[in-house]
């Protein structure tokens, strides 16, 4: 009897150390696919903040006004005839995060790209296009600060954003410039 008692004690023991085991196993296993989706999760933030940071940057250059001689207002960003490089890297560096934006920021800020392209080579200069599209640019700005606001509210739930993200076949048409 003793000797079954033993048999059975060991037993118990070996099969408790195995469920023991196993279930660890599994815990564990789960644990590192957790860490890994947030870890994907994060990087996917960071991203997404930095391009956030980049709309930061067009908004302020948008939101400021400038009155010219003649009293008519345009936007800092416009305030430089001769500077239309900067005003190209600015767009560059936003238009270029595009994935990281929610699908309706970016068609707000390429409506923007859109506007400063169809400016032509021969105008009158930066400055005069920012005064004649004083308004049209500014309710832009106001539509992509309520966007950037928006989306910031919900930036932390990254896996709602990616499942909204929908490609697009399309393109912008953009205007000729003469």
């Amino acid at each position: 009897m003793t000797h079954e008692l033993w048999l059975v004690v060991l037993s118990s023991s070996v099969v408790s150390g195995i469920v023991g085991t196993l279930i660890s196993g599994w815990f564990n296993l789960r644990s590192k696919r957790n860490d890994y989706a947030n870890t994907y999760y994060k990087l996917v933030l960071d991203r997404r903040l930095a391009a956030y940071e980049e709309v930061e940057q067009l908004i302020i250059r948008i939101k400021l006004a400038v009155l010219d001689k003649d009293q008519r207002p345009y936007h800092l960003l416009f305030s430089d005839d001769n500077d239309q490089e900067s005003v190209y890297k600015l767009l560059f560096s936003v238009m270029s995060c595009a994935l990281w934006f929610s699908d309706e920021l970016f068609e707000r800020t390429r409506d923007l790209n859109v506007l400063i392209f169809s400016r032509t080579k021969d105008s009158a200069g930066l400055v005069e296009f920012g005064k004649s599209h004083y308004r049209e640019i500014a309710e832009l700005r106001t539509a992509i600060e309520k966007l950037h606001a928006r989306d910031m509210l919900t930036l932390h739930e990254e896996p709602k954003f990616l499942r909204s993200k929908k490609p697009t076949d399309g393109y912008a048409q953009l205007p000729t410039v003469g």
